[in-house]
């Protein structure tokens, strides 16, 4: 599937995975391996979704494999989403949103805040071995009001300055005004709001995040929002969105900036991890419209439609896209089942993509069936 969504849907063409886990009262991992055919990246075997985790008050250290995804939208992230396969990290976050008891800072709500320090890989061009950071502070100052805060940097690597002054440069937004080779590395940075309406079944979102800075504040943003409704009739349940995204520069100005998103003259491989965008699954230069509709009975069992439609590298400006390198036009139609069976739980999904661009017009239909059982 070229352009992921949220959820946890096979990566290629076969995949066969086995695990164990232990969560007790202060430790716990889970070890998970896959071995997969026709990789896209040449690596047959993954350990994705393995970690060791403590539990250090409310507060949890884990290293592993781990996806992530920051930010409201259901079809991407413009910041950090599972679009690439999770790489090997260290992480801090807060076990449980519990507000704070200090008097001064009881209206900021249920909190959580993350911190995490991740590895590219090696075969990158740019600088092999390089580190990614992010942090992630989510406040709910209201029942119905969340607020979410993201920061994340590409830094370091082979022939990359790493030291802890680079760290603090980084941390502290001062890298601009330094020659090339002196600063930090490549940071984005912006927010996202999600409100629910008050006594109505819908919800409204946006992310905001900019690719460059500017007075130590984000610029250049680049730009998500859509709205949520649910609702239920008899034992079913239902909940259907809509969604916009733009990859570009400055999205919501009359001229778009091309060849911004994602890219840096430092780590020109791009904001890639194994050739996929660590943010939208778009990558930059992109736009796209998307919806979904699911269905719950009451038995748990769920069915899913999702529609995509999606101009990619509109300006061509973009030579390490790792979705398209010309202007491509994708639409999608897929149908998701989930359900019980044979102790376990089935997914089955069909849908069908076509695919235009200036020496190109081509179809294709996709599914996968995925069966998962778990043992005592």
């Amino acid at each position: 599937m070229a352009l992921r969504r949220f959820g946890d849907t096979p990566r290629e063409s076969g995949e066969v995975s086995a695990g164990a886990q232990f969560t007790g009262r202060r430790f716990a991992y889970r070890l998970q391996a896959t071995a997969v055919v026709d990789p896209d990246d040449d690596k047959d075997f993954r350990p994705d979704g393995s970690y060791v985790a403590a539990i250090l008050g409310n507060w949890m250290l884990h290293a592993g494999y781990v996806d992530r995804w920051w930010g409201p939208g259901w079809e991407g992230s413009l910041i950090l989403g599972s679009n690439a396969r999770p790489m090997p990290s260290i992480t801090i976050e807060r076990n449980y949103s519990d507000p704070s008891r200090h008097p001064a800072l009881a209206w900021i709500g249920r909190w959580r805040f993350a911190a995490t320090m991740g590895q590219f890989e090696g075969s990158r061009d740019d600088a092999p071995d390089a580190r990614f950071f992010g942090a992630r502070l989510t406040l709910k100052p209201l029942q119905q009001l969340e607020i979410g805060i993201s920061r994340s940097a590409q830094w370091c690597g082979d022939g990359r300055p790493c030291g802890a002054s680079t760290f603090w440069d980084l941390l502290v937004g001062n890298d601009n005004d330094q020659p090339l080779e002196d600063q930090p590395g490549n940071q984005m940075g912006g927010f996202d709001l999600r409100w629910a309406i008050p006594r109505v079944p819908v919800a409204l979102y946006v992310q905001a995040i900019g690719e460059d800075e500017a007075g130590f504040f984000p610029s250049k943003y680049l730009g998500l929002g859509g709205a949520e409704a649910w609702g239920g009739f008899g034992d079913w349940s239902w909940r259907a969105h809509v969604e916009y995204a733009d990859t570009a520069c400055d999205f919501a100005k009359s001229e778009e900036s091309f060849g911004c998103a994602y890219r840096n003259a430092i780590y020109s491989d791009g904001y890639q991890y194994r050739d996929r965008s660590l943010g939208h699954a778009l990558d930059g230069d992109s736009e796209q419209w998307a919806g979904g509709l699911m269905l719950v009975d009451g038995e748990g069992r769920r069915w899913e439609l999702a529609l995509q439609d999606a101009r990619v590298n509109r300006a061509d400006a973009n030579p390490v896209h790792s979705v398209a390198l010309e202007r491509t036009d994708i639409r999608s139609a897929d149908l998701y089942h989930r359900r019980a069976l044979l102790g376990g739980e089935i997914s089955l999904s069909v849908g069908v993509e076509e695919r235009s661009a200036a020496d190109l017009d081509e179809s294709d239909v996709r599914g996968f069936v995925e069966w998962r059982v778990g043992f005592q």
